[in-house]
């Protein structure tokens, strides 16, 4: 309201005005301006501030101070518990009126969290601290009518959050509480950097007591007794600039050879790589990048215990990739066979004189380029008739079974550019086909198409690019066809992972 006023008053200033008859008057004019000052007195918050420290218990609206008129309301409840626990909240009543505000917020350091507030509270609703204390808000502005809320708090022991496994590896838990153990190993040919060990710690966030550990691929190695292993290309981090040079050392056990299988070696102009039947670079050369025409596809055996591999990369780069697996056997007989995507039997399991080996594939892949069996030959110095076949994820194909696995060509490597494949799918009369599409990641310039029949003027059931969530088609006939096509400049766009799809 006004509190005061102040008036100005102005006269106006007299002049004559002279004629031959007469003497007019002047005229006065006076004007008022009026100041007015308003001065407006905000509310002084109540302040509260409850504690509790006791292991269950209750945070009730009754526990604020009385409201003075026209004042609002602040009170902060805090639970602290002991360090390794936290703060379990239910809500069991909450009735707010328009305004108010109640927010339940994590307490970590300095910092505060909002886990929850007044518009996703619900009865029976369940809130836990990430840490060993919570902290409750509420605010009223209201003169008469003040919300109310019950909340019930208990302890639970807090955790560390699960490690992330490493790529090229994994990890095994055995606790995450504090003191719980976590465990890393790499898969073959990879090394852990890093703790093989962490241990969850107990603080009022749990832990752990390192960074997770990475595996990757080690530049040379010797391995001693070796039984069987992998060499792979080195991880390519990006920045390297000088020329790479790796040498690995791999002796069997006494009185073993050794057998060198080469999965996949992609090399560059600049790059070369040598495999020596011996411990050093003087030895018998199994094999020579620089003067092979072709990988040998049955790989190679050294004459005695040991093997060398040295690469050299004058300009390493991400396009070199390289996966050799080594096994030691016994002279005399047979090393053990390897494929791929597949599994084997054996008549033998020492691979003596005489063993058979026969070949399967997982679903999804065909054997190509080998006999489905082999046999070990020549008394003398044994080895197999023929090499171990492969399973190849194809691109296409007529497939008749009740059930079947259909997967991008050369799955789980990727697919290669320019592929153009088809597939159909028939199953008894009388029955239609339940396609479930579990992976597909492809680039925006490759696609997919399912047709709703056996050609390809049938009407389309689904047409994918680039990644996809997980899909469901059902087919109105025994028929459906699955037609892929990836961009011939896929070098260009790069490549996606491909996909994976059951049909019953």
């Amino acid at each position: 309201a006004p509190t005061g006023a102040t008036v100005n008053r102005m006269n106006g200033v007299e002049g004559d005005v002279r004629g031959p008859a007469s003497e007019e008057s002047q005229e006065t004019t006076t004007s008022t301006i009026i100041t007015t000052t308003v001065i407006t007195t905000e509310p002084t918050p109540v302040l509260c501030s409850m504690s509790f420290h006791d292991p269950e218990g209750y945070i009730d609206s009754t526990d604020y101070p009385p409201l003075p008129l026209h004042s609002y309301l602040e009170c902060t409840y805090n639970v602290t518990v002991y360090t390794g626990y936290g703060v379990e909240l239910q809500v069991k009543s909450v009735n707010l009126s328009d305004g108010e505000v109640l927010s339940i917020r994590g307490v970590d350091g300095d910092a505060l969290v909002v886990l929850a507030n007044q518009t996703l509270l619900v009865e029976g609703q369940v809130i836990r601290s990430p840490t060993n204390t919570i902290s409750v808000y509420f605010r009223t502005f209201q003169d008469e009518m003040v919300g109310t809320f019950q909340l019930h708090y208990q302890v639970f022991m807090l955790s560390c959050n699960f490690p992330r496994r490493p790529d090229f590896g994994d990890v095994t838990v055995m606790d995450l509480h504090s003191g719980g153990i976590a465990h890393f190993h790499c898969h073959l040919g990879y090394e852990l950097q890093g703790p093989r060990v962490l241990t969850c710690i107990n603080a009022s966030r749990p832990h752990w007591s390192s960074p997770e550990p990475i595996c990757s691929a080690p530049c040379g190695g010797t391995v001693h007794n070796a039984t069987i292993g992998r060499v792979l290309s080195p991880s390519y981090t990006g920045n390297q600039s000088s020329s790479m040079y790796c040498v690995w050392a791999i002796g069997a056990p006494p009185g073993q050879k050794l057998h060198l299988h080469f999965e996949k070696l992609l090399l560059t102009e600049k790059d070369r790589m040598v495999v020596y039947s011996g411990d050093t670079n003087q030895s018998a050369v199994l094999y020579d990048s620089l003067r092979a025409d072709s990988v040998p596809f049955e790989g190679v055996i050294s004459d005695g215990s040991s093997i060398r591999i040295d690469f050299l990369a004058e300009e390493p780069a991400a396009a070199t990739a390289f996966n050799i697996r080594f096994e030691a056997f016994e002279r005399g007989h047979c090393y053990e066979p390897y494929i791929q995507n597949g599994n084997f039997t054996t008549s033998d399991p020492t691979y003596n004189l005489g063993t058979t080996v026969e070949f399967t594939c997982d679903p999804g892949h065909s054997l190509e380029q080998g006999p489905a069996v082999i046999e070990c030959v020549n008394m003398r110095d044994p080895y197999w008739n023929d090499t171990e076949p492969l399973c190849r994820a194809m691109c296409g194909g007529e497939l008749t079974a009740v059930a079947g696995v259909i997967l991008s060509p050369n799955w789980p490597e990727p697919y290669a550019e320019g592929e153009d494949c088809i597939w159909r799918v028939h199953v008894g009369e009388e029955k239609r086909l339940f396609l479930d599409i579990q992976l597909l990641n492809l680039t925006n310039s490759d696609i997919l198409t399912i047709y709703d029949g056996d050609e390809l003027t049938a009407r389309i059931l689904g047409q994918y690019v680039g990644s996809s969530g997980p899909q469901k088609l059902y087919s109105s006939s025994p028929d459906l066809t699955i037609q892929f096509h990836s961009d011939p400049a896929g070098l260009i766009f790069g490549k996606g992972q491909g996909f994976i799809m059951n049909y019953i």
